[in-house]
């Protein structure tokens, strides 16, 4: 049987593997000034979460206690966790109400019958038609289950465990990494205004921009 002592070296390993992404970058900066360097990989490798007050709180009002693999990623790294779930909205302890009314906007919307349980921690929304969730059920671990406009009058189990379902996301972005990084890797503009550009020489261009560092 799992231990919080294995919630806590779960998650530790994450953050490790988040980390050593960041540090092996399938791009160049080109054209970047340093201190923005410096900030993209700070959000890179920054790893914070809630207070244990605030968590018990949440858990208090809806009357059950989530997995303890979850409070550890919610103590942890719920609130800042690096470039996990990119390209998603995503919150901790302090967004759960938020995320939680914005799941039952996207179902409204729908016009689905399917209703968001009271237990449930909304993980992330990704673009207003879907949202992936988990029930506060005790235990070491429980599922991630999502719901989608394209069904809406039911939710789909993603995966079995939340272990899983975050070990799949990270396991995806190193396959993403190791392929950029095989193809020679991309220049990487940041902007002080914000936002950037990504340059990909043409394969048979010759041009490795790894191969330049």
């Amino acid at each position: 049987m799992s231990s919080p002592g294995d919630a806590e070296s779960i998650v530790a390993a994450w953050k490790s593997r988040l980390v050593t992404l960041a540090d092996n970058p399938g791009y160049v900066f080109l054209d970047t000034p340093q201190e923005l360097i410096d900030s993209h990989r700070a959000r890179l490798t920054t790893f914070g979460g809630c207070g244990e007050s605030e968590l018990e709180a949440v858990e208090l009002r809806i009357g059950a206690r989530f997995p303890e693999i979850f409070r550890e990623y919610l103590l942890r790294m719920g609130e800042h966790c690096g470039d996990l779930f990119r390209g998603s909205d995503r919150a901790g302890i302090s967004g759960f109400d938020r995320l939680r009314e914005d799941a039952r906007e996207i179902v409204e919307d729908a016009g689905g019958a399917w209703r968001l349980p009271p237990d449930a921690a909304v993980i992330l929304t990704h673009q207003g038609y879907t949202f992936d969730y988990l029930r506060a059920t005790g235990g070491f671990d429980g599922p991630v289950l999502r719901w989608s406009d394209g069904k809406p009058d039911e939710d789909t189990q993603v995966s079995p465990t939340f272990t899983g379902y975050v070990d799949a996301q990270i396991r995806l972005m190193e396959h993403n990494n190791r392929g950029t990084r095989d193809g020679g890797g991309y220049y990487l503009t940041l902007y002080p205004g914000g936002g950037g550009r990504q340059v990909r020489p043409a394969r048979n261009s010759g041009d490795r921009p790894l191969g330049h560092r």
